[in-house]
């Protein structure tokens, strides 16, 4: 088992999970937030959507398309759309020579660094789960219950917990 594209995998999954969760929201509880999370439930899932196209244009050097904006909400047939494109690309990125270099530019901080394939999966990996976080403590608030989005959900989901 390749661990870093068994991470994306995760990733993967508990995307999709947390979309078909949100897709039932009414448009007040897509404008939901509270303190200490990203945003709204609509804009932190476009704010994922863009980021995971943005990662892995960067690490398979591919075109990236327009960021979706958040207002209007582009609706949960975009998103699953552009979430299934990064999802994928990033499951390659997790196979393609993760020891190499990438050049890396941005505005939080500004500057431009080259670093470890390895290390911008992870900041991937870690965006992922934080704004995943984030949505399902909104739900929480809403009185919804979160689907299940640890490993734990993924290794049952996936088959590799066994019993024995």
């Amino acid at each position: 088992m390749d661990v870093l594209v068994e991470l994306f995998r995760h990733n993967t999954m508990m995307n999709r999970r947390l979309l078909d969760a949100c897709k039932s929201l009414t448009a007040d509880q897509l404008n939901s937030t509270v303190p200490g999370t990203y945003g709204s439930v609509g804009a932190t899932l476009v704010h994922m959507a863009n980021a995971q196209m943005a990662y892995a244009a960067r690490l398979l050097d591919v075109p990236r398309p327009d960021p979706l904006l958040p207002d209007p909400f582009p609706g949960f047939d975009v998103l699953e759309k552009r979430f299934a494109l990064g999802d994928a690309q990033l499951e390659e990125a997790a196979r393609v020579k993760p020891d190499r270099q990438v050049q890396v530019t941005g505005d939080d901080p500004p500057g431009t660094w080259t670093m470890p394939v390895s290390l911008f999966l992870l900041q991937a990996i870690n965006h992922g789960t934080d704004h995943r976080s984030h949505v399902a403590t909104i739900l929480t608030q809403l009185g919804i219950e979160p689907p299940d989005l640890d490993g734990w959900a993924y290794f049952f989901a996936s088959e590799h917990m066994v019993p024995v």
